[in-house]
């Protein structure tokens, strides 16, 4: 075994922890079970059910930090910090209602590209209860795994969600933290791009993580969540700002984007009310990437 192989490389598991209870007893039960151990698990809690932090803190093995709702990009930026804060080389990103398969951690672990100095990030197949595959990360061109994937049992990819990430420390020294400015909802794909556009990164296929996501949403046709609508049309404003395109095609992306909103807007697809978001990220909403630096 080479020395990389030999070599242990630290992870720490970060649950986003919000008011699914049992759900979240599940996560926390398979991550404890992992067949390959985890080095810490950090549970943020920016919930308000006292029953679920009371449970979490009767746990004796896990790491429990309470912050207010700062949103998905907020809660896992905490995480990420306080993993590096630890030492930690890696950090594995779930929400409360996202269970890893037992061995889905040591699928990871024992593939080639597990190696935080040449690896932005390793990223699980994601499946709803009834097994079939979404929200997965997606693939780079076929033609850069063909040849592998039967090998290697992984798919080069491009971005992915924040479900079953496995994260590179030194990515985020190299690359910046996820854009906690976001609150919700493109902040994901933002940082996967951002890492993937500089260092390989890869889907390990028999790395298999569940979702028990009660209700998908769609961000131009959901009558129940029209906040995470709005958060979707600023974000992505900033999204395409950042990412890796020339001046050109980020000037006609973002009037795209513009034009196509303020149809839906004009035509009553979407509220009214969207109309400030889609200014707000045209003109105002312009985040700058922020870098970790080690506690003092």
């Amino acid at each position: 075994m080479d020395d990389v192989k030999m070599k242990h490389e630290s992870v720490a598991a970060i649950v986003l922890a919000f008011s699914r209870e049992e759900d979240l007893k599940h996560v926390i039960h398979n991550l404890k079970n992992q067949t390959r151990k985890l080095d810490e698990i950090i549970v943020i809690f920016q919930g308000t059910n006292l029953r679920i932090l009371d449970w979490l803190n009767q746990q004796s093995d896990i790491t429990v930090h309470q912050q207010g709702n700062v949103g998905s990009a907020g809660g896992f930026t905490t995480g990420i910090k306080m993993a590096m804060d630890k030492g930690h080389q890696w950090s594995w990103l779930f929400d409360d209602d996202a269970v890893p398969e037992i061995n889905a951690l040591e699928e990871m672990t024992n593939c080639k590209y597990f190696d935080s100095a040449k690896t932005g990030y390793l990223a699980s197949v994601v499946v709803n209860p009834d097994r079939q595959v979404y929200m997965s990360p997606s693939a780079d061109g076929s033609n850069k795994w063909y040849g592998s994937v039967l090998q290697d049992g992984c798919v080069p990819c491009i971005r992915a969600t924040w479900i079953g990430c496995l994260v590179s420390s030194q990515s985020i020294l190299d690359f910046g933290l996820p854009m906690e400015e976001y609150f919700m909802y493109d902040e994901d794909f933002e940082f996967t791009e951002r890492v993937s556009r500089s260092r390989e990164s890869y889907c390990v296929i028999k790395s298999i993580v569940v979702h028990y996501q009660k209700g998908k949403f769609d961000p131009f046709t959901s009558k129940v969540d029209m906040l995470k609508h709005g958060y979707y049309v600023r974000n992505h404003f900033a999204s395409i700002r950042l990412s890796g395109k020339s001046s050109i095609k980020k000037l006609v992306r973002i009037w795209l984007w513009f034009f196509k909103n303020a149809w839906e807007i004009a035509t009553r697809k979407v509220p009214f009310k969207t109309i400030w978001p889609l200014f707000n990220g045209l003109i105002f909403f312009r985040p700058k990437v922020k870098f970790w630096r080690p506690l003092e």
